[in-house]
């Protein structure tokens, strides 16, 4: 039975919220749940990797600002409310709280992979380090047709970090060097991975490009591990987990995302390709 490869989540139907959305698609689950509260409930020591693109806390607050790079007048930075700025004691405790939870379900060796940008990813560092991570690798994220600076008042923003750790400094790191050097033309892969980023046929403001979690899921598991994913947002991970042969718990708290995570598991946007050949 499916349920059997998800031993992980041991939390019954009867302690979920009364509307909680959850579905089990071939080796995809997802929970329409707050992922501080639904982490709680895992075992220790279950989950062979975690892929993470938590809220960056950088859009100020819906304002709409006016653009001088010729093209439309304004340009509004409302995305989502889950990305306005936070205080900075808010944003620690956010990531302390989560991260926490990461590490405790972490199999040994297993990894952790956490996207952000200038707004987020030093706080990040700075509690993987407090809580016992050791850092890997900090991964650049060089999108090659990344929008202008539409207010052409500092450089154009062309990267996004990712961090790669460890749940801690024992056991050996669960990495497959060899195959992420014969993806990469029998050359020793480098930290920075650039990509053309793709339009999508449905609407959401921050979703991953396959490629990252196409490398990410390579590098650090194996066919049938769980792979996790807290912040599911338009569901990549499990997209591009299930096209490789992983299982993949996501977690998402938007019901409307959740929709568009089945949609998207059920082959409405298009099946999984490859986009990394031997």
């Amino acid at each position: 039975m499916l349920m059997k490869y998800f031993i992980a989540l041991k939390t019954k139907e009867n302690t979920m919220r009364k509307n909680s959305f959850h579905f089990i698609i071939k080796q995809i689950k997802l929970f329409h749940e707050e992922a501080l509260e639904l982490l709680k409930k895992f075992p220790d020591n279950c989950i062979d990797m975690i892929f993470a693109d938590p809220p960056y806390f950088g859009n100020q607050s819906g304002l709409t600002i006016k653009r001088n790079d010729r093209h439309r007048e304004t340009f509004d930075t409302q995305k989502a409310k889950w990305a306005y700025s936070k205080p900075i004691e808010y944003q620690f405790e956010f990531h302390r709280t989560w991260i926490k939870e990461a590490q405790r379900i972490l199999k040994e060796g297993a990894t952790i992979w956490i996207t952000g940008t200038y707004h987020s990813i030093g706080v990040i560092n700075v509690v993987l380090q407090e809580l016992g991570f050791k850092i890997l690798n900090e991964i650049i994220l060089y999108k090659k047709n990344a929008p202008p600076n539409f207010t052409g008042s500092c450089f154009r923003a062309v990267t996004e970090n990712m961090l790669w750790a460890k749940k801690n400094f024992n056991g050996k790191t669960k990495f497959n060097y060899w195959l992420m050097k014969k993806l990469n033309g029998g050359v020793q892969m480098k930290n920075i991975w650039d990509y053309w980023a793709e339009k999508n046929p449905f609407r959401h403001p921050a979703t991953k490009q396959p490629i990252i979690l196409e490398l990410a899921i390579l590098a650090s598991s194996n066919k049938d591990d769980i792979i996790l994913d807290p912040f599911a947002g338009s569901g990549t991970t499990g997209f591009v987990a299930q096209g490789l042969g992983r299982k993949c718990i996501m977690i998402e708290k938007d019901l409307n995302y959740c929709n568009l995570i089945k949609e998207r598991i059920e082959g409405k946007y298009g099946e999984f390709r490859r986009k990394t050949k031997i």
